[in-house]
């Protein structure tokens, strides 16, 4: 999955609604969600972008500002069909709940489950298509039991290769932020999935008590339901990358 493809689809879940509960607050900025370095290295997977997008609406006349915060990490494989391509991608997405004075979260991503989120993404990009949910697990994120919703999907990568991918979406509240990790592979990769459940519980964020399986050694520079079934939106744009 590449940046602008997890960027701009998680942007389009952010803030999308108006609301006039909000006079007196213009600006909200998540904090931003890491990969402890011990599931990093356990998994082999590194740092490759992190990234804040602003979002600016207007309610009741009045200029909102939400800051959301992306982190990404990937890794190479092996496979002779991708050749040294970062195809298994694993991002880490914050976005401000938006509460003022007891009212909301007004940001809509508190009203999405998983299979809402995997269909958005299909929706937005011409290089994934087809996506259709296989199961439920639960894991640790946070410190949470959260369900992770795990889909398969036809995709592109960026030399013009067709594959099929999985992606495993979860989510969860930490402090004032919602915070989603989305990981994107090729179906070939046997015995990834293990390595997607070590990032989900090392994942970080300082909103959360129990921030990594690792103690909360971050990385500084650089929980819904599930559902059962999938459908298949026309996709009206394009991006390169596996997704």
């Amino acid at each position: 999955m590449t940046r602008r493809a997890v960027a701009a689809l998680l942007v389009l879940l952010t803030i999308t609604a108006g609301c006039s509960f909000l006079s007196g607050a213009t600006t909200f900025t998540a904090e931003r969600g890491t990969v402890s370095e011990s599931a990093q290295s356990e998994t082999d997977y590194s740092l490759t972008n992190e990234n804040t997008t602003t979002v600016t609406r207007s309610f009741a006349g009045q200029e909102v500002e939400v800051n959301n915060q992306l982190t990404e990490y990937s890794r190479s494989t092996s496979l002779p069909v991708f050749g040294d391509q970062e195809v298994a991608r694993f991002s880490v997405f914050t976005t401000p709940a938006v509460e003022v004075a007891g009212q909301g979260p007004f940001n809509p991503v508190s009203n999405l489950n998983n299979t809402e989120l995997a269909l958005r993404l299909q929706a937005q990009y011409g290089t994934i298509d087809n996506v259709q949910f296989e199961e439920n697990r639960t894991e640790t994120m946070l410190g949470d039991e959260v369900t992770v919703g795990k889909f398969s999907a036809d995709a592109r990568t960026s030399q013009g290769t067709d594959t099929e991918v999985f992606m495993h979406i979860a989510q969860t509240r930490s402090g004032d932020d919602f915070v989603i990790a989305i990981a994107v592979y090729p179906t070939q990769l046997d015995g990834e999935q293990e390595n997607v459940d070590t990032l989900l519980n090392g994942v970080q964020h300082p909103g959360s008590s129990d921030s990594g399986s690792d103690g909360g050694d971050a990385t500084p520079t650089s929980g819904d339901s599930g559902s059962d079934g999938g459908a298949t939106p026309t996709a009206t744009s394009t991006d390169d990358g596996v997704v």
